[in-house]
């Protein structure tokens, strides 16, 4: 980045991350004393102070990776804000897509932090601290934890710091199960990289008790008996070329409307799914539309990021050593 064209940093970014490193104590201490790439170093060591290294509108753009408080650089406890609502109608037609991390990206482990304890006029040390979270070993039935190991010792000088990081990347692992992109009108977006969208989503899931057939008389049978009332359904009819929808009544195992008839059914039985993203990547497509990848960032009851309740709270197992 060339110090003498500040127009390729978004400024109020930094110093609303600066605000936050300020506020949580995430300092660098050291010297980088070889020629590096500084675009790749930055996206490198930003995820050890709780940030990502990205590029908005043609400038670089140091965020937070967790909600805070724009005041005062504080960890967001409260309701993460959302900037997007995304549901079907404002979601293109099958571009919807959800990819679930493979079993070893969310396999847990126990993290090993390395940083550097300096003390006046004597020469530093390096420390290490182990950091997992409870009952690991209970919900996976393992009986040793895999470790990974973080070298934090060239700028990191604080234990605090070392577990905070820890917690990090140890939350990630719990908490991110799955990543989405879609396809959207550029119409009233008002989005980039690290904005928070909630996301609605509806399922029919498959249930074999939910499926049957009616005869041609208008007698229905089907794994189990359907009560009287009336049926949201999705049939196929004999002859028929397409799928179709319905309200089907039922009334003493018999179904009045001939519509039905002779037919193959299944009784829909939709839920509603409302999960929140941290926006990832968006890209102008050829089509004039808008391609946005988006990771899962969970969140409680309240609409409280899971993530940074478990980085500001002390409930992890740490051994020092």
């Amino acid at each position: 980045m060339n110090e003498n064209n500040p127009t390729l940093l978004n400024q109020d970014d930094f110093v609303e991350t600066s605000r936050f490193l300020q506020a949580e104590k995430l300092f660098f201490n050291g010297v980088i004393g070889d020629r590096t790439n500084l675009r790749q170093y930055i996206t490198d060591v930003a995820p050890y102070f709780l940030c990502n290294f990205v590029i908005m509108d043609g400038k670089f753009s140091l965020k937070p990776a967790i909600p805070v408080m724009e005041d005062s650089g504080q960890i967001n406890l409260g309701p993460v804000p959302i900037e997007q609502l995304f549901t079907a109608g404002n979601i293109l037609e099958d571009s919807y897509k959800l990819e679930y991390l493979r079993s070893e990206e969310r396999r847990p482990f126990k993290a090993v932090m390395r940083y550097r304890q300096e003390t006046k006029n004597k020469l530093p040390e390096e420390k290490v601290v182990e950091v997992k979270l409870p009952n690991q070993l209970e919900e996976h039935g393992l009986t040793l934890l895999p470790q990974e190991q973080f070298d934090l010792t060239q700028f990191c000088t604080s234990e605090d710091h070392a577990i905070k990081v820890a917690k990090y990347f140890l939350g990630i692992r719990k908490l991110v199960s799955h990543t989405i992109s879609f396809s959207t009108t550029v119409h009233g977006l008002n989005l980039r990289a690290g904005s928070y969208i909630k996301v609605i989503t509806t399922s029919s899931p498959y249930n074999t008790a939910n499926n049957g057939t009616i005869s041609s008389a208008g007698a229905v049978t089907s794994v189990e008996e359907l009560a009287d009332g009336t049926y949201d359904v999705t049939f196929f009819k004999s002859g028929s070329e397409d799928v179709e929808d319905g309200e089907m009544q039922v009334s003493g195992g018999q179904v009045a409307d001939s519509t039905f008839h002779d037919s193959v059914f299944t009784v829909k039985n939709e839920t509603v799914s409302q999960n929140v993203y941290v926006v990832e990547q968006l890209t102008f497509s050829q089509e004039g539309t808008v391609d946005i990848v988006a990771s899962e960032h969970p969140c409680d009851d309240d609409g409280v990021s899971e993530l940074a309740k478990l980085i500001a709270g002390d409930s992890v197992i740490t051994v020092r050593s």
